[in-house]
């Protein structure tokens, strides 16, 4: 009987999650800037650099995504568990999360309350600038069968040569190709149609079905990685400054060539740093967990400081953008980090008081990395003379860890 195996912690992928989170914020929060001075301003200037190179953020969250979906993937699929997870832990927060943002505005009367109007919200993630990703990875998981039949049967090179066509025509493109089968409609769900991402989900997913060969593959040409970065991100920063304002399509390839180049690069980056590493710090572990929450609220914090600052009559873009960067960094990350050590210290008391009652002693926290701890161990251990290949106990325990 097939079964998946027990999965590791992937240690560079926790890295890669919290700094494309970190991105986030700053894409957010520069925008201050972006918004409030014009190009060739020294502020512009300064702050187009790190602002465009970031810009790989929501392709490198769907490649991870595809990777962790994927990864030690075999056998039966339990799609009942999979989708009520997905339900429990995306969907519902987000459903939350544009409800209070949603109330925020109509307070401050930057919104109409309206059942349509909180509903078309939800359906487009168009009420800020961050929730249309939730409405764009949905779309994934809700096809998440259709991944599994095609992924299992067909190459790599051919899915992600197709998912590349499927993008320009029906993502980037979509909007002509529409006219052409229905003329004088609009196609209104072109912002966040799943199509324009596919590529960087095949990728993501097929680095999953593949993770240790792909690694050693990357690692083995790190260099080769590093320049191709170092051309695509010049090539993307010059001409998108030199089109900056001004309607170019061809440009949205460059920037699909330069976040495939990133995506690559910081991947290989983590896997070179975190090569001899068996374990990952608390501090690491618990931003890792709470990486969704700070993406949901951030967005509040900015507006919330942004409308402070204006009733104080701060309206230099410098410095709004400074004082606002900092407060979103700040809070977000102590509130949800306060949050998961509450919520760490309540599970711990749960199971401290179901073992006292029991009479049984509580047993401390296993390692992270269980399983390559494991393999660690035997690895050391000594030799046993005539030992069996395969005991009845190691199948137990086998059994147990699947």
């Amino acid at each position: 009987m097939n079964a998946v195996k027990p999965k590791r912690k992937l240690f560079e992928l926790s890295h890669f999650n919290i700094l494309l989170s970190m991105i986030v914020i700053f894409i957010h929060c520069s925008s201050i800037i972006m918004s409030g001075t014009q190009i060739g301003d020294r502020a512009f200037d300064a702050t187009f650099i790190p602002w465009r190179l970031s810009l790989f953020a929501v392709p490198g969250f769907i490649f991870l995504s595809g990777v962790k979906l994927f990864y030690n993937r075999s056998g039966k699929f339990d799609y009942i568990r999979f989708y009520r997870g997905r339900l429990t832990r995306v969907i519902i927060p987000y459903a939350v999360w544009v409800a209070i943002y949603y109330v925020y505005l109509t307070y401050t009367g930057e919104a109409i309350f309206s059942w349509s109007a909180f509903g078309h919200s939800l359906l487009y993630g168009d009420l800020t600038a961050h929730f249309y990703f939730v409405v764009i990875i949905a779309q994934f998981y809700i096809l998440m069968p259709v991944w599994r039949f095609i992924f299992r049967r067909v190459t790599p090179s051919v899915a992600i040569l197709f998912s590349a066509l499927v993008g320009i025509i029906f993502g980037y493109e979509i909007m002509e190709v529409w006219l052409y089968f229905f003329p004088n409609t609009m196609f209104n769900f072109s912002a966040v149609i799943f199509t324009k991402y596919l590529l960087y989900w095949t990728c993501g997913c097929y680095v999953g079905m593949n993770y240790t060969r792909f690694k050693e593959a990357v690692l083995k040409r790190k260099t080769a990685i590093t320049v191709l970065f170092i051309l695509c991100a010049a090539l993307n920063l010059y001409l998108s400054y030199k089109t900056y304002n001004v309607g170019v399509n061809w440009m949205e390839y460059v920037q699909v060539t330069y976040c495939l180049s990133a995506i690559l690069f910081v991947f290989t980056l983590y896997c070179k740093l975190c090569e001899r590493s068996e374990r990952i710090t608390k501090i690491t572990d618990m931003v890792d967990s709470q990486c969704y929450n700070i993406f949901l609220s951030h967005c509040l914090v900015i507006m919330i400081a942004q409308d402070y600052l204006a009733s104080l009559g701060i309206s230099d873009p410098v410095r709004v953008f400074w004082i606002v960067t900092f407060v979103t960094y700040s809070i977000p990350l102590l509130f949800w980090s306060g949050w998961y050590w509450i919520k760490t210290g309540i599970v711990y008391l749960e199971r401290l008081i179901l073992a006292r009652l029991k009479g049984e002693s509580l047993e401390s926290k296993p390692p992270i990395n269980k399983p390559e701890i494991e393999r660690s161990a035997r690895k050391k251990a000594p030799p046993v003379k005539n030992a069996p290949t395969k005991t009845r106990n190691g199948e137990i325990m086998a059994n147990k860890a699947r």
